[in-house]
C-alpha cells in the first residue's frame, strides 16, 4: 500500500518471524516526515488465525485494504 489518506500517507512493510511461526504486514503512517508504525495483521501458525493490532487511529477504508492486501501477501492454504 502506498496511499494518501488526508494529511497522512499509510504505507506498508512486510513482516515475518520464522522462529514464532507469523507473517504479515505492518502498516506505518507518515504525516510531516515523521513515520510511524499504526498497525500490524499477522497471521500466526499455531492458531491458524490473523491478528489484528492497532497502535493508534486508523480509518477503516485503509484497514480494509490492511485486510485485503495482507490476505493476499500472506498465503494461509
Amino acid at each position: 500500500m502506498n496511499r494518501k489518506y488526508g494529511v497522512a500517507t499509510y504505507t506498508t512493510r512486510t513482516v515475518e518471524d520464522r522462529r514464532a511461526g507469523s507473517a504479515g504486514l505492518e502498516l506505518y503512517r507518515e504525516v510531516n516526515g515523521r513515520s510511524e508504525c499504526a498497525a500490524s495483521l499477522v497471521f500466526w501458525d499455531a492458531e491458524g488465525q490473523f491478528r489484528l493490532q492497532t497502535f493508534r487511529e486508523v480509518p477503516l477504508d485503509i484497514v480494509e485494504q490492511l485486510i485485503s492486501e495482507t490476505k493476499q501477501a500472506i498465503k494461509t492454504k
